[in-house]
């Protein structure tokens, strides 16, 4: 119970905390940026632009390794005997007639080679079925693959065979390759499209500079110079009382609503679930991307197994009239906005109140001083002390200290990556950080955080922003081209959208007409490889499903469908929606 309490409160304040004025503070000029620094990085932008008019354009892109093959998933007892033909080198016909196969198809396949959470070094093939939204795969630690295996693959098994301890069933999954995966060269106007992207995007730069599972949160218990400066400052501008917000009430009154009166007519708003374009942050990881036609995940939270017991707590409110829980359960609400009203008021005026503290109060300078020190030398810190820092000390000190901390949302409502992300694109752009900039905007663009889950309800809540790089006169067409096309020994830092996300994203841009029919020209490209055409198909579903217009939706979906006979995959196209 605990363990759901302390989640339900990391996913809900958050939520309530951003309805005041949405998901982000937006300013006069109708963005989440001032004024003042959309100026500051127009400037930017236009001597990018200029340097980008003088780089040498002779360098061209390889797109990833792609084959031809036939894809196999077996499983049970007859697993082992597949297994010793396709050693034999069984042909995948006659392995068909054989066995009773619950996957078998032929598609095209491309290669990808990165290195996991363990730092393994891993290969893996990836093949896209899109007529009826299916991605298949196959995974292999490079080190066993290079044993096993010899190249050229052409007519060739790979395949893999595992014993599942928890049942000790048997599973075969295999590719038998029909040609061996080659390279080919991008076309002249998508390597330009990339250049424009590594021209904007510094791929030296990462906006988080913590190590990856460094994840512990900056709490006032673990140092003594923090706590002394906040005692100080609350002492010196207090906080109006607080009134009590019972979070296990919430939870409990809500799991009980739950229990007693159960949706039964609720139901999915989609045929199938499919991931959409895993990439880990800041690097490059397997691209998982299948198409998600309707911006659906289930969440995958790994809830406590153990049966539900009612707490006491559950017992009482049972024995409650319904009246008399929604009037508790209004109340505890109540409390909760007034909490957070004051809070408010009290950090509307934060920036003035320690400005003056600063300026006239040598205890409370000194204070700061020590725990700006000892955070730095902790590596670590707290929203509140670096919003003070930006107050104070500048904006360049807060954002390192931000860069240094890594927040990890416990949930899929929960907000707080985002917001994270959003006061460090702030604080770049106040400072003219262009490079942290844009890749954290991007992140908010493409809602590339760690989360422990992510489920469908938050999605519609967090929005793309693309109007702000649209004020900014950057090539936005080359841009989305370059960090959407998928290319062959990338650098580690090379910035990959997120498929579904973009394509949301394009769906709220100022000039739709031309960025929609530069993505089908895209997909119907010849001289474009097969794997990079089918991600933009896949772009321009998302981007259609996303259209606020049915008349839009219908009329873009019946463009992609007028050309579905020329690509070289199979695929369904836009299916209209009753």
């Amino acid at each position: 119970m605990k363990y759901c309490i302390t989640l339900l409160a990391l996913c809900i304040a958050p939520m309530v905390c951003s309805q005041s004025y949405g998901e982000f503070k937006v300013h006069e000029n109708g963005l989440i940026y001032s004024p003042a620094a959309v100026g500051k990085l127009q400037h930017i932008v236009d001597s990018l632009n200029l340097k980008f008019k003088v780089c040498d354009f002779s360098k061209r892109f390889q797109s990833v390794p792609q084959a031809q093959g036939y894809y196999v998933a077996l499983n049970g007892p007859q697993c082992k005997e597949a297994l010793a033909d396709m050693k034999a080198g069984m042909a995948p016909e006659t392995f068909r007639q054989k066995y009773p196969t619950e996957t078998y198809a032929k598609l095209p396949l491309y290669e990808q080679r990165y290195t996991d959470y363990d730092k393994k070094t891993m290969i893996t093939w990836q093949m896209l079925e899109l007529e009826h939204n299916n991605q298949y795969g196959l995974e292999l630690p490079l080190a066993d693959y290079q044993t096993q295996f010899k190249e050229p693959l052409v007519q060739k098994w790979v395949y893999a065979y595992e014993v599942w301890d928890y049942d000790k069933s048997e599973h075969l999954t295999a590719i038998y390759f029909t040609s061996a995966p080659t390279t080919v060269t991008l076309p002249d106007t998508y390597s330009r499209a990339i250049q424009y992207a590594l021209c904007m995007i510094d791929t030296t730069q990462s906006v988080i500079l913590a190590d990856r599972d460094q994840y512990e949160r900056f709490e006032r218990k673990h140092t003594k110079a923090f706590a002394k400066f906040w005692n100080y400052l609350e002492k010196k501008y207090p906080r109006a009382k607080s009134r009590p917000f019972n979070y296990e009430l919430e939870f409990t009154l809500y799991r009980l609503n739950n229990d007693e009166t159960p949706d039964t007519t609720a139901a999915y708003p989609y045929d199938s679930i499919a991931e959409v374009d895993f990439t880990q942050v800041d690097t490059i990881a397997v691209d998982t991307t299948a198409v998600d036609t309707t911006a659906a995940v289930i969440d995958s939270v790994a809830w406590p197994t153990e049966s539900f017991k009612p707490s006491r707590l559950y017992r009482r409110l049972q024995q409650m009239t319904k009246a008399e829980r929604q009037e508790l359960r209004a109340e505890n609400e109540a409390n909760n906005r007034y909490n957070y009203a004051q809070d408010s008021i009290w950090e509307s005026h934060l920036a003035e109140r320690v400005q003056t503290l600063y300026a006239t109060d040598k205890k409370f300078s000194s204070l700061l001083h020590n725990a700006y020190e000892d955070a730095k030398n902790r590596n670590n810190s707290n929203a509140d002390l670096e919003q003070v820092v930006a107050y104070t000390l500048g904006g360049r000190e807060a954002l390192e200290m931000k860069r240094r901390r890594r927040v990890v949302g416990g949930c899929s409502m929960d907000q707080r990556p985002r917001i994270h992300a959003q006061e460090i694109a702030v604080l770049a752009a106040e400072t003219t950080h262009w490079e942290i900039f844009l890749r954290s905007h991007l992140d908010i663009m493409n809602d590339r955080f760690d989360r422990v889950s992510d489920g469908s309800y938050a999605y519609a809540g967090r929005k793309t922003y693309i109007r702000e790089l649209e004020v900014l006169d950057i090539n936005l067409t080359d841009l989305i081209l370059g960090i959407t096309l998928r290319i062959d020994n990338a650098s580690p830092n090379h910035y990959f959208s997120s498929i579904s996300r973009m394509g949301r994203a394009l769906a709220e841009s100022q000039d739709r007409e031309n960025l929609e029919k530069t993505i089908l020209d895209t997909v119907t490209a010849p001289d474009l490889d097969v794997y990079n055409r089918q991600l933009f198909y896949y772009l321009y579903l998302n981007y259609v499903y996303n259209l606020p217009e049915l008349a839009h939706r219908e009329a873009a979906g019946t463009r992609l469908n007028s050309v579905l006979a020329s690509l070289p995959f199979a695929a369904k196209g836009y299916v209209k929606k009753e």
